[in-house]
């Protein structure tokens, strides 16, 4: 942080700063990380701490959210942290300004009974620069989004460019390619993309054939092919996964016009986080901060899940993880599968309501077989 974004001046205008939630702010913080110089050794450090604040909320007024913990008790809550490494991200936190030291005579660390004195890490900090951190974790996230944007842009361009008869030991493809297995800023990929459209705008044009298929009018059912042939996108959809979105399209129809479902529908079907997850999501905000703890653990980047965000709206894309959550062990990439489905949002082809009647139908199967087979429970 700068020194700017430290510094706040009297008691009133500490107290008018609104409260914030303790594991909201430490999201935003984790997103925005590597802007503020932090790694994930620290972060858990600040992790800890936070565990010791008996409440959910953090208060703008100096002084009064200290913790206490002995460096011995965060070191075990820590799994064994040396200590010597253990003061050093406190201190390193110290520093940037997101705690502050609220030091006793002896530098020891205690409340006193029967008072509200207490000694140890002030974390009201967090709550003064709530503001700035959740913009910059925000201006991240759309940053990110921005250069996935662009990184699937420039993946189309070369494969463009393949297609008009470039061949792909050409210098410029070959730099293109490198630079896509790197972590690159918003302006290198924009100049690289850049380069693919001029080179693309210079090429010249092929004729395309255009195949007219013909069915009978009697006919009901066509093949839907959903699975990508492009050798460009590393993740793809597995056959098993095919046939159950042409199953979908079948039971249900693919003229049909459906409306997305609400929270308590999604959560009486999809009851699988609960595996992961012991509390349970009474809004879309608890929902949306769940699946974004979710999202790593099954296999899913999270760039590729704000892209389905960002294509599907947020309420979609988080109960469509809790769907892919559901038929997981069937879906052999669940990351190419959700890419998959944000490109068919992208074209208007996707909704949630029939994975959301498959899993009804299937949970309805599911129960009919046990009942069959214990007739003595019916």
């Amino acid at each position: 942080m700068s020194n700017s974004t430290r510094t706040v001046t009297g008691v009133a205008e500490l107290c008018a700063l609104p409260p914030v939630d303790k594991w909201q702010i430490l999201d935003a913080l984790s997103a925005a990380a590597e802007e503020f110089e932090l790694n994930h050794r620290t972060l858990s450090v600040l992790r800890a701490l936070i565990t010791f604040l008996p409440a959910r909320e953090i208060t703008a007024e100096l002084n009064s959210c200290i913790v206490f913990p002995s460096n011995r008790t965060l070191s075990e809550r820590l799994h064994g942290m040396p200590e010597s490494t253990l003061r050093r991200h406190l201190a390193k936190l110290v520093k940037l300004g997101i705690i502050s030291r609220h030091d006793s005579a002896n530098r020891k660390r205690f409340a006193r009974r029967g008072s509200e004195i207490a000694y140890g890490f002030d974390l009201s900090p967090l709550a003064v620069h709530a503001s700035h951190i959740e913009s910059t974790a925000q201006t991240l996230k759309l940053l990110t989004q921005e250069c996935q944007k662009l990184r699937d842009d420039i993946a189309c361009l070369r494969r463009n460019l393949m297609e008009q008869g470039m061949h792909s030991n050409d210098e410029l493809l070959l730099t293109s390619q490198r630079l896509l297995r790197r972590k690159l800023s918003k302006t290198e990929l924009l100049e690289m993309h850049t380069q693919l459209i001029n080179r693309l705008r210079a090429a010249p044009q092929s004729p395309t054939e255009t195949q007219q298929m013909s069915a009978k009018h009697t006919q009901n059912e066509r093949h839907i092919q959903t699975k990508s042939k492009s050798t460009f996108d590393s993740e793809e959809i597995t056959a098993t996964e095919t046939r159950y979105e042409n199953k979908q399209q079948h039971q249900t129809g693919t003229t049909a016009s459906f409306s997305n479902p609400s929270l308590v529908e999604v959560l009486e079907i999809c009851r699988e986080y609960s595996s992961y997850f012991t509390e349970t999501p009474h809004s879309w905000t608890d929902l949306h901060r769940m699946i974004a703890r979710l999202v790593p653990m099954i296999g899913i980047e999270v760039a590729v899940y704000w892209q389905a965000e960002r294509t599907m709206g947020r309420e979609v894309a988080a109960s469509t993880v809790l769907c892919i959550l559901e038929r997981l062990p069937q879906i052999h990439n669940p990351g190419g599968y959700l890419r998959q489905l944000s490109k068919r949002a992208e074209k208007g082809l996707f909704s949630l309501a029939p994975m959301i009647s498959a899993l009804k139908r299937a949970d309805r199967l599911s129960a009919d077989n046990h009942l069959a087979a214990n007739p003595q429970t019916a």
